[in-house]
């Protein structure tokens, strides 16, 4: 061992070991460390032996080779190492186990629990990180509501850098697990902004990494989410077939009810678009009648996590439009819409409120009314432009198929909300980026 080592063995200070060696009259082991250097040295009954005949016998005795190291057993070991690699050869029986001293086995075998437990218990996290790490994926998941995606994308990118940074440290076994959980709940909140963003690639690569990471961690909680945003994903990319697979699947994982009921609200939005009014109905009924408790990432983190009553009502009112079923989409949406209005500010969805003001917008085209549309859609064509997310242009694109319709030929008014979309089509969240974004 070098000097370093032996002194780290020892629990003393490298330059006190040197002075040891150094010798002289000055600086001798006190009895407390020569106890130490024995165990460390952990000498074998050979050299005990030697040592006894050379004090008792006048005649030369030859002493340990010169070259024996730690040990001086015959067995080809020199130091815990080389015994602990006969261990694992398996050469360590028969005549081989014979030649191995009793004492060198066992202290080898101490030496490496206790070097081991060492290891184990030294952290890269200290007691406060994975308590801020939390902090900041719930706040980062509640303000993204009602927060340009832009913005919130940096900060999620920033701290999941922090996660993966110390990820390549060594913590706790514990703490390796809450470091997967929070890199998985970070890549579904990248997944979610992608999509807003409308990079539906994108956004599939960070929500397999998710499920990935859920895997690793274990959370049924980040499972089921992961489950229900890949299948929104699938959804959106006009894959309804793969997307009800993955809704499906998730359902395994739901171990609360806010998962269940999000799972089969996606499921039944993902019906009526493929045209099934009895498996959409199927759906919301199961909906309707989950009971259960909370999970710690849908209910107490909360946010873009979670699913409270007026996203509820929001999928609700899509999943009608799709059907073209006018009544209950505008039942739904105008709830939807006084929800969020009247519900706490730092709750409430900009993105889900304006697309749910688009489906009651669509609701009204169904009914013939013009000027409900029109009313519907004013607080979404005043959108900030950094909140112009892609899925408000999607939508909006279906809406001016209806404005188009027959029934709207000739009618200025048609014609200049029809105008006005298409401006506000050419200024989405994605389009304002800058040059080179993405």
């Amino acid at each position: 061992m070098s000097i370093r080592e032996f002194a780290a063995h020892l629990g003393v200070h490298e330059r006190l070991v040197s002075k040891w060696e150094a010798g002289g009259d000055r600086v001798h082991p006190r009895p407390v460390n020569q106890a130490a250097l024995d165990t460390c040295l952990a000498r074998s009954d050979d050299i005990e032996r030697t040592r006894f005949a050379a004090l008792t016998d006048p005649g030369p005795v030859p002493g340990p080779r010169p070259d024996a190291g730690r040990f001086a057993a015959p067995s080809g070991y020199s130091n815990d190492a080389e015994l602990l690699a006969l261990i694992d050869t398996g050469a360590a029986r028969g005549e081989g186990l014979a030649a191995i001293s009793e004492r060198d086995l066992i202290m080898a075998a101490a030496h490496e629990a206790s070097e081991h437990a060492g290891r184990a218990e030294g952290s890269n996290i200290g007691p406060s990180t994975l308590d801020q790490l939390d902090a900041d994926v719930t706040r980062i998941a509640n303000d993204y509501v009602h927060t340009p995606p832009m913005p919130m994308m940096v900060e999620m990118l920033r701290v999941r850098r922090r996660v993966y940074r110390l990820l390549e440290g060594h913590q706790r076994p514990s703490d390796t697990s809450h470091l997967y959980l929070l890199a998985g709940s970070l890549s579904g909140l990248l997944a979610n902004a992608s999509t807003d963003l409308g990079y539906l690639d994108a956004a599939g690569e960070q929500i397999r990494a998710a499920w990935s990471y859920a895997e690793i961690s274990g959370h049924y909680g980040l499972r089921a989410w992961a489950r229900g945003m890949h299948a929104l994903i699938e959804y959106w990319s006009e894959r309804p077939h793969r997307a009800l697979q993955l809704a499906q699947n998730g359902q395994q994982y739901a171990d609360s009810a806010t998962a269940a009921v999000r799972l089969h609200n996606i499921e039944a939005r993902i019906w009526s678009k493929i045209g099934s009014t009895a498996d959409t109905e199927r759906c919301i009924g199961r909906a309707a009648g989950v009971t259960g408790g909370a999970d710690s990432l849908h209910d107490e983190v909360g946010g873009v996590f979670g699913f409270s009553d007026a996203k509820a009502s929001y999928y609700a009112g899509a999943t009608y439009i799709h059907l073209g079923l006018a009544e209950p989409a505008l039942s739904a949406t105008e709830r939807t819409i006084e929800l969020y209005r009247t519900g706490p500010a730092r709750q409430r969805s900009y993105g889900a409120e304006s697309l749910a003001r688009v489906d009651s917008a669509a609701a009204h085209l169904i009914n013939g009314s013009l000027d409900g549309a029109a009313e519907a859609l004013m607080p979404v064509l005043a959108l900030d432009e950094d909140k112009r997310i892609a899925q408000l242009e999607e939508r909006l694109t279906g809406l001016r198929r209806r404005i188009c319709a027959p029934a709207f030929q000739g009618v200025a008014e048609a014609r200049a909300l029809d105008e006005r979309i298409e401006e506000f089509c050419g200024s989405t969240a994605t389009r304002s980026l800058p040059p080179g974004t993405g």
